[in-house]
């Protein structure tokens, strides 16, 4: 009833934000958006680490609260790109607060914080360091052994990502091409499968309708979101003991793949817009961003032969 809205109201405004903020979190889990869900609590969560309470009121979710708190993340090293993260997710979260009629819109607290995020160094590995990833000697069949060739496979597909590559299925290759939609932007790719991929293919076939034994057949989107953060964690951290077994100064990590790819397409000079639909971009200006670090001694050889003139 009306009443009893208002009294839950008064009651969540006194208790304040964070109990507000898992009512949102919960509606949002219950709409299967289990992706956004993870990204709202992880910030939620790092507020009230700044702050120390579980209840935060409302009048003290103001500009001043949240600029102290980015600093103090921004202190501990945190890098702009997360505490921006964390920043746009709290906002997120307190518009549905002010949209919701729970406190009555007042000054906008974060009015003036600019929270872009900006493009990152993307990194690559030049292809001899891949090739030494393919030539390290991994016991079979362990868990290690399959970090190393989910990285290939990566790399093999034109650096199709993790999200996308657990979800592979069997029927999506035919004649040589694997079709899929990208995860994140929905975009269709195809791509070829060479000798070198389908064997590990071929490695990894069980009756299940998955190409690599990360998700269960029939099992709930939950379960599937549930296994696929517990196996990239699990990725990231064999890679990081590939790239110290294979003498690799950079830290491995599950979207250099993709970046290797990209950078070892460019250097064989595939223009751009080819790499960009590989990549399933939403468009070229991200995959800008990926090349940025274009080999100079390459572009210099090349440049010899365009003004050659003798």
């Amino acid at each position: 009833s009306m009443d009893e809205m208002t009294l839950i109201r008064k009651g969540v405004a006194r208790n304040g934000f964070v109990l507000y903020a898992l009512n949102i979190i919960d509606q949002v889990e219950q709409k299967r958006r289990f992706g956004t869900a993870h990204a709202y609590m992880s910030s939620l969560k790092s507020l009230v680490e700044f702050t120390g309470s579980q209840r935060i009121p409302f009048r003290l979710f103001r500009s001043g609260m949240l600029n102290s708190y980015e600093n103090r993340l921004l202190g501990q090293g945190c890098c702009e790109n997360t505490a921006h993260f964390y920043l746009r997710n709290l906002r997120a979260l307190y518009n549905k607060v002010v949209a919701e009629k729970v406190i009555r819109p007042r000054e906008n607290p974060f009015a003036g914080m600019s929270l872009e995020s900006m493009p990152t160094r993307k990194r690559a590995l030049p292809k001899r360091w891949v090739k030494r990833i393919k030539n390290l000697k991994l016991d079979e069949g362990t868990s290690l052994a399959m970090a190393r060739d989910m990285f290939l496979f990566s790399f093999y597909t034109c650096g199709m990502g993790f999200a996308d590559m657990i979800l592979l299925k069997h029927e999506q290759l035919q004649r040589e091409m694997i079709h899929y939609e990208r995860v994140k932007t929905g975009r269709p790719v195809s791509v070829f499968a060479n000798g070198d991929l389908l064997k590990i293919i071929e490695k990894y076939r069980t009756d299940s309708c998955y190409i690599w034994p990360v998700l269960s057949d029939g099992a709930s989107e939950e379960a599937h979101y549930k296994c696929y953060r517990s196996a990239l964690c699990s990725f990231n951290r064999h890679l990081k003991i590939i790239a110290e077994k294979a003498n690799i100064p950079e830290s491995l990590s599950s979207y250099m793949g993709r970046h290797s790819w990209a950078t070892a397409a460019r250097n064989q000079l595939m223009p751009t817009a080819v790499i960009s639909s590989c990549l399933g971009h939403a468009n070229e200006k991200t995959t800008q961003i990926y090349l940025d670090s274009f080999n100079e001694g390459l572009v210099k050889r090349i440049n010899n032969k365009v003004i050659n003139l003798d």
